[in-house]
């Protein structure tokens, strides 16, 4: 168990991430839906495997907002991402017994 961090949804759109010529993790990935999910890295390194809700992301991205215990979970368009919100969520490492 990680703690209880605060989770919204991003995307990657001008709103979400400003202006950019290609949309790509800090890791150099593109982000995909069910699997990316933004930290500081500070709390959880780039890298990490972690699960909330029974989903397992993958640590790929950091945000200049994002501090502490707070993740993005990134969503392929704007409006999954809203409509996701911010919620505050349970968060774990990853382990192989436990997907």
């Amino acid at each position: 168990y990680l703690g209880e961090f605060e989770v919204t949804g991003y995307c990657g759109c001008k709103t979400c991430c400003g202006k950019k010529d290609k949309s790509l993790t800090r890791t150099g990935t593109e982000p995909r839906a069910g699997h990316t999910i933004a930290v500081d890295s500070r709390v959880i390194p780039l890298g990490t495997r972690i699960v909330i809700d029974g989903v397992t992301y993958l640590a790929e991205d950091t945000g200049k907002a994002i501090k502490g215990y707070q993740a993005d979970i990134y969503f392929d368009t704007h409006e999954e991402a809203v409509r996701y919100g911010r919620r505050k969520k349970e968060v774990y490492l990853y382990h192989e017994s436990n997907p």
